[in-house]
């Protein structure tokens, strides 16, 4: 065999070998590297690759009105993870225009596969990227992570309350997306013109989360099983994902199987 057909066929084993590899695996290779990778996000979800994510209606990130003048481009979502000793210790994450990072690209990643593992940083990573791995995680394409994120927000003993809060929000989005027929979807498309009434019925709700020590809580999960409109259901979804109360995850966890 000819030196240089050696040569291809050396790189198409190497090739071979880190398709092989996991996610977990090739970041761990990096040791003390800062990686970077990237996949496909759900639909709805765009960003401008710097400053801002918008998934739906809402926005994430630092956003001003100049931001406006800046395209918001539907992927792909690109995560940068600091490492110590093959150890993560830092999570950041952009959607958008693919950008120089100072950091070895492992290239693009399955969406499941890479939801799984910023899951598994969620669920017994270190605090300092426990939290930030879980919005990433969310805007994977395809991938059902709403099982992972009730573990994260039931593990008192493991997890931050940071992490368990994240988690809690976004179980909350998940289950508001199940009650308006929008499986697995934790992002609201529709620009909704609610009337007068459901306006008073959102205040009440708003009412209802504030009272103190809980004691709104039980109106609360009343209200997300009654056959109130689904945006004042899902008003309170929203308020119950920010209470960390447990029975607030029993609800989740019943609407979401």
């Amino acid at each position: 065999m000819r030196p240089c057909l050696l040569v291809v066929a050396a790189c198409a084993i190497l090739a071979r070998e880190a398709a092989a590899q996991s996610l977990a695996e090739r970041v761990r290779s990096a040791k003390d590297d800062n990686v970077v990778f990237h996949f496909t996000p759900r639909a709805g979800v765009c960003g401008d690759g710097r400053s801002f994510v918008r998934m739906g209606h809402s926005y994430q990130g630092s956003f001003n009105s100049g931001d406006y003048s800046r395209p918001c481009e539907p992927g792909p979502v690109q995560v940068q993870l600091t490492l110590r000793n093959g150890e993560v210790e830092g999570v950041q994450a952009w959607v958008g225009r693919m950008r120089a990072r100072d950091a070895q690209d492992l290239g693009t990643v399955p969406a499941p596969e890479a939801a799984r593992y910023l899951l598994s940083i969620a669920a017994s990573g270190r605090s300092s990227a426990s939290a930030k791995a879980i919005f990433p995680a969310v805007l994977a394409d395809s991938a059902t992570v709403w099982p992972a994120l009730l573990t994260i927000a039931k593990d008192r003993d493991g997890r931050s309350r940071q992490t368990r809060e994240d988690a809690s929000f976004w179980l909350s989005r998940f289950a508001a997306g199940a009650i308006d027929g929008r499986p697995n979807q934790p992002f609201d498309d529709d620009d909704d013109g609610t009337d007068s009434k459901d306006d008073l019925k959102s205040h009440a709700v708003f009412v209802l989360s504030q009272l103190p020590h809980g004691e709104g809580i039980p109106n609360l999960l009343d209200v997300v099983r009654s056959r109130a409109d689904v945006r004042v259901r899902g008003k309170a979804l929203f308020w119950l994902g920010q209470s960390g109360d447990p029975r607030a995850l029993e609800l989740f966890e019943a609407l979401l199987k």
